[in-house]
């Protein structure tokens, strides 16, 4: 059974052969290793690109390769932002909101997505991956959620105010971000994708209530997963920070997975999703996958999948993205520990 087909049962909640095991997405990390930004990587050829990507998975052995990995803010940049791609550090950011008050989302339009120049070459590598590694390796995509999409267009500030004081006008907002999730997502599925993840940052437990998530978050969320579901092989949601107040509300989503930040107990996640979706995480990239011997990431390991237990529904992943500095030698034994590990 190859890794494509393990982590494929293993979102359907069925037992596997091994503790199915991923980085999440780890394009910075892989590009940061030759020497170059995620931003230098949109001048690469697409076949130079997947070569890369190809062989530091040959390396790593994740069960998913992330197509345009950390490349989130293209989808800014393409509807008019500026987004700034660094050379260590987080993948990118958003330095200034696209638009003064809620209303001008009007302003917007997401039909030029696909002519933003590093949109073309992370397209064109996507197609490369897929037709090298897609027989075995599930190929997958990643963008903001809707919510943490508004915020960025807007200010995550000034959308908290607008949360209490003008709902209406964040279900405006929702509406348009929504479809710009849904039509990045679209793009790399037709190029290869087969599995798409959506991390919504802002709609985390240490930012927002239930009913704010419940409200807003949960609403948007669903309507994108069952658009694209029928496109794809899976769905997952990547939520920061501690969402266990949460966690009983994910599966209505309808997602096949959730991924979890490392402030999530793995029991618990078992207690409440067991047989209803599968979970996934969540050593911390930064104490345990950057900072830790191989023996302690080793070790951390050992801890999740006692957490998790082997019933089936567990894959082990970081609990967000990995820093730049995290070593090779960790992340084997990361695998190693999950490989080692028999369902």
């Amino acid at each position: 059974m190859n890794s494509k087909e393990i982590f494929l049962k293993a979102i359907k909640l069925e037992k596997t052969p091994r503790v199915p095991v991923t980085i999440l997405s780890g394009g910075v990390w892989v590009f940061n290793r030759k020497g170059m930004s995620l931003g230098d990587s949109f001048d690469l050829a697409p076949e130079k690109a997947a070569e890369i990507i190809m062989a530091t998975n040959e390396e790593v052995r994740s069960d998913i390769v992330w197509a345009a990995a950390g490349c989130n803010n293209l989808a800014i940049r393409a509807i008019g932002g500026k987004a700034n791609f660094h050379k260590v550090g987080a993948a990118s950011d958003v330095p200034d909101p696209l638009i003064a008050k809620a209303a001008d989302i009007d302003k917007l339009s997401v039909d030029k997505l696909k002519d933003d120049p590093g949109m073309q070459v992370m397209l064109a590598t996507t197609k490369i991956l897929a037709k090298n590694i897609g027989d075995r390796t599930m190929i997958g995509n990643s963008q903001w959620g809707p919510l943490t999409l508004a915020g960025l267009i807007l200010g995550t500030e000034q959308l908290m105010r607008i949360m209490i004081k003008d709902k209406p006008a964040v279900h405006a907002m929702l509406e348009f971000t929504s479809e710009l999730c849904y039509r990045y997502w679209e793009l790399f599925v037709n190029a290869g994708a087969e599995f798409v993840s959506m991390a919504e940052p802002t709609a985390s437990g240490d930012m927002i209530a239930r009913k704010q998530f419940m409200e807003f978050a949960m609403p948007s969320a669903t309507n994108i997963r069952s658009r694209i579901a029928d496109k794809v092989s899976g769905t997952m949601i990547h939520i920061c920070g501690d969402i266990t107040k949460f966690l009983d509300l994910i599966p209505e989503i309808g997602v096949n997975a959730v991924s979890l930040d490392y402030k999530v107990d793995l029991a618990k996640a078992r207690e409440v999703l067991d047989g209803k979706i599968a979970f996934t995480g969540q050593m911390d990239p930064v104490e345990i996958m950057q900072n830790a011997t191989p023996d302690g990431v080793a070790a951390a390991c050992r801890d999740c999948i006692e957490r998790a237990g082997l019933t089936g529904g567990y894959l082990m992943m970081p609990g967000c993205d990995l820093p730049p500095g995290v070593p090779l030698e960790n992340l084997k034994a990361m695998v190693d520990t999950a490989h080692s590990h028999t369902m």
